[in-house]
């Protein structure tokens, strides 16, 4: 089991492509590509026993359909991305269906980094059974769909979400944060995954959430919180203290991973897994067992991780 790959690395590239003129570019320099290819034979025993335990994780069963809301608590930061790297994912490891839901305003739309054909539309889905489902769905893979849902459609979350989540082992909800259907979504969800830029004021913001949860009494919803600090463009915030800032932040209880800057990522459109650069297909991997984790037996291993960029 590699820890290099999310699954999909291994998939043919989406064919959805960048704009004209804008060429996808690896996330690691060809010198570091190079280097991994000649090494990964002689990979350390720890490294591939902590491949072998993440993949485990990865592999939790659920009971029943766990829901995971992905939103950017307002700083702007890509939620769409990484729902897409994470999905992926879940998909390649588990043996049960993974939905990843767009109630996302911005552009690319989640089908598209995803490499669908189609979004499908939430609105009007009959979910009498998988197969009346499906028809409202776009495929990504076998195990991996997408559905679009409106931003501001909250009453879409009783009516289609719900019903049909039971078909899935893992839901995943991209949106902002604010979103009347996020916000629906959210009030019931096993987990959260808040994705914040990796800045000074998305730190206080993170700081102000997590401190106004512990004023409501709500521990329980910290706890199966992760934030992930996303260095979506190379040192955004050069004031910022990336790894001091998130050993503070899980003192919380909440759990932090550092998503580092790739250069694929920082295009901002469709999403090759094969051209991500190792540390992020690692980091992914992290995220999605850490939220899984939390989705099904509450608070995780709760440890910051940082994980260092080119």
């Amino acid at each position: 089991m590699n820890t290099s790959q999310t699954g999909a690395a291994s998939a043919a590239a989406p064919a959805s492509a960048s704009p004209a003129g804008s060429r996808p570019v690896p996330g690691d320099r060809w010198v570091r590509r190079a280097g991994r290819a000649v090494l990964r034979p002689f990979r350390p025993v720890d490294e591939v026993a902590d491949a072998i335990a993440l993949g485990t994780r990865l592999q939790r069963p659920t009971s029943t359909g766990r829901r995971i809301v992905v939103d950017d608590l307002g700083s702007g930061a890509d939620a769409a991305v990484v729902t897409a790297l994470v999905a992926r994912s879940l998909a390649h490891f588990r043996h049960d269906r993974v939905l990843a839901v767009d109630a996302t305003a911005r552009g690319p739309a989640l089908a598209e980094r995803l490499g669908a054909d189609g979004a499908g539309d939430l609105d009007g889905v009959d979910s009498a059974s998988f197969d009346s489902v499906r028809d409202s769905l776009g495929e990504v893979t076998a195990r991996l769909w997408t559905v679009r849902a409106a931003p501001d459609g909250a009453g879409a979350y009783m009516s289609g979400l719900l019903p049909i989540s039971r078909f899935f082992g893992v839901t995943l909800v991209a949106g902002e944060s604010g979103g009347s259907f996020v916000e629906a979504v959210g009030s019931g969800a096993h987990a959260r995954v808040r994705v914040v830029r990796a800045t000074r004021d998305a730190a206080l913001r993170v700081g102000r959430e997590l401190d106004a949860l512990v004023r409501s009494g709500r521990q329980e919803e910290m706890e199966r919180t992760v934030v992930v600090l996303f260095e979506e463009r190379r040192r955004e915030d050069p004031g910022l203290d990336v790894a001091r800032t998130a050993r503070v932040i899980s003192e919380s209880g909440a759990g932090v991973i550092v998503l580092p800057y790739d250069r694929h990522l920082a295009q901002g459109t469709s999403v090759y897994p094969r051209l991500i650069g190792e540390a992020t297909h690692r980091t992914v991997q992290l995220v999605a067992a850490e939220a899984l984790d939390r989705a099904v037996g509450g608070a995780g291993f709760g440890r910051a991780r940082a994980e260092g960029g080119e």
